[in-house]
């Protein structure tokens, strides 16, 4: 009876320290699960402003490009317009194969 006891006393203490070790990588887990949210919160932040950054720099450059465009337009109107006469044709001659 003494030896059933002892047993069953081991295996209690058996029981308590996984249930210990399992509560703390459960807590390591959680402390890890954390820093890395913290993390990628970071550095979504700063993926946002430099996509912001990004797309101010491209706005500038097409509205620098239609500006260039617009002048050369202005300065050559039948050269703009027989450029864009011969875009047309092609695009028609490629879109019916």
């Amino acid at each position: 009876m003494s030896n059933a006891r002892e047993t069953h006393s081991s295996v209690e203490d058996a029981a308590h320290t996984v249930a210990g070790k399992i509560g703390d990588g459960i807590d390591e887990a959680t402390r890890t699960a954390s820093r890395f949210g913290e993390r990628l919160r970071a550095n979504g932040a700063v993926l946002q402003e430099e996509l912001g950054d990004a797309g101010e720099r491209l706005a500038e450059g097409a509205k620098r490009i239609g500006d260039i465009a617009a002048e050369q337009i202005r300065a050559h109107p039948l050269a703009a317009f027989g450029i864009a006469f011969a875009v047309g044709v092609l695009t028609t001659r490629m879109l019916r194969r």
